[in-house]
């Protein structure tokens, strides 16, 4: 009989990982393409989860396939974004819009404006994203994407419990992944530009998930350790998200001042509401620095095992 060699059997933690992934996407797509509530919202986030552990522990697997999965998840994720993009716009724009009201300090017949311009074009865009990918989930596109997932769970063997040498394969790519995030992040801050803030956002998401991966289900000393990984890339994640969310929503209210050309007023309270935006981005964007230290004695707890 062949020996199974740490590799394998670290590779076999990893598929059991991702058949679990592979289980939320099942469970979840539908909801997404009948668009129930926060449905989009999962289904991204479980296939940035699948595509973040194929990445960091990718090579333990065949390497065409990983390849094949990821580059057609990827373009799944692409779709959903730009759903899920559109999603968090009405959200961020409902909270803005109530804050403004609130404040008896708009022109009321303008903001009442403003707000419905902004609903009717934040629906109607909602709308026709979500259509693209209703139709994009039944073409043959989809079905061959979810079988590639398929062929690379199938050929893997049972995991069986982690020992040490094979924990020391798994602790190994995991750090490296931790030293990228903290090289990403280092001398980033307020005044870094918006591509080097994402890069550094999707850095600490992958960690995030890679960690989480392997801590659910390990209830000992690896899981908590992977898990104070997993909490300062969330840290880190959640402050740069934040920051973006308002960003984004900031350039959206001024290009909706500046090419929309609304009255005088309703082009007043856009630009009220742009500056506001931009404040809650900066004090989002001042929890950075403290994020960055956690990560950094995150990286420091996560010694060989």
């Amino acid at each position: 009989m062949a020996l199974v060699g740490v590799d394998d059997d670290a590779g076999a933690v990893v598929l059991a990982a991702l058949r679990a992934i592979g289980d939320r996407l099942d469970e979840i797509e539908p909801a997404a393409v009948a668009d129930e509530p926060d449905a989009v919202h999962r289904l991204r986030t479980t296939v940035r989860r699948l595509r973040s552990v194929l990445a960091v522990y990718g090579s333990l697997l065949d390497a065409s396939e990983v390849d094949e999965v990821r580059r057609r998840y990827r373009k799944l994720g692409r779709r959903l974004g730009a759903v899920r993009d559109i999603e968090v716009r009405l959200l961020v724009a409902e909270a803005a819009l109530q804050d403004a009201a609130a404040s008896s300090t708009f022109d009321t017949g303008a903001l009442v404006r403003v707000t419905a311009g902004i609903v009717a074009e934040t629906t109607a865009s909602h709308q026709l994203a979500h259509r693209e990918f209703t139709e994009h989930q039944e073409r043959p596109a989809a079905a061959r994407r979810r079988a590639a997932l398929g062929d690379l769970l199938a050929h893997a063997p049972t995991a069986r419990p982690a020992d040490t040498a094979t924990r020391a394969v798994l602790d190994a790519l995991l750090a490296r992944e931790v030293r990228r995030a903290v090289m990403r992040a280092s001398g980033v801050d307020a005044t870094s530009a918006a591509v080097r803030l994402h890069a550094v956002r999707r850095a600490a998401r992958r960690l995030r998930y890679a960690a989480e991966a392997l801590a659910e289900g390990a209830g000992d000393t690896f899981s908590a350790r992977a898990l104070r990984l997993a909490a300062a890339g969330e840290r880190i994640q959640d402050v740069l998200g934040g920051h973006r969310d308002q960003s984004l929503f900031a350039e959206y209210l001024q290009g909706s001042a500046s090419v929309a050309a609304p009255s005088e007023q309703d082009r007043a309270v856009l630009e009220r509401l742009a500056a506001a935006a931009r404040r809650r981005a900066a004090e989002r964007i001042s929890d950075l620095d403290p994020a960055v230290h956690e990560l950094r004695r995150a990286e420091r707890d996560w010694l060989p095992l």
